[in-house]
């Protein structure tokens, strides 16, 4: 499948392959949510990039676009949508939510649920197999 810089084109193509691929072993969301995720300042195209998760109609992984009447919206900057989605680095997340560059507008409480708060053991597991499979696809950039 080739890897490729977070959020660009090619990235985003290989990521909702990965998702077709994973919907059907994922396992049930605990709780209905509908969120839109803004992630703002990406070296691609407009400088945003946005998605979401219904778990109602489509499972725990985000698809591009937005929802109308979400129950909350996500925004993230560019560092803190890496590590929340591919790094798993809790540091650069909670210095993204003290220093506003990780905000939630709407019902924080159904987020922190949707993002690990009270997860299952077999939610837990598939979202740190999902997590793995797309740092397979992204681009790493350590210098």
């Amino acid at each position: 499948m080739g890897s490729h810089p977070f959020l660009s084109p090619e990235w985003i193509d290989a990521a909702m392959a990965l998702r077709g691929e994973l919907a059907t072993s994922a396992p049930a969301p605990g709780h209905t949510a509908r969120v839109n995720l803004v992630v703002t300042d990406i070296p691609f195209g407009d400088g945003d990039f946005r998605a979401y998760i219904d778990t109602e109609a489509g499972g725990p992984l985000p698809m591009p676009g937005n929802l109308d009447d979400p129950d909350a919206t996500v925004i993230l900057d560019y560092p803190a949508a890496l590590a929340a989605f591919v790094t798993d680095d809790h540091d650069v997340v909670a210095h993204g939510f003290l220093t506003g560059a990780l905000r939630v507008d709407g019902d924080l409480a159904l987020v922190l649920i949707l993002f690990g708060e009270g997860m299952t053991d077999e939610q837990f597991a598939f979202a740190r197999h999902a997590q793995t499979r797309l740092r397979a696809i992204t681009i790493l950039d350590e210098g």
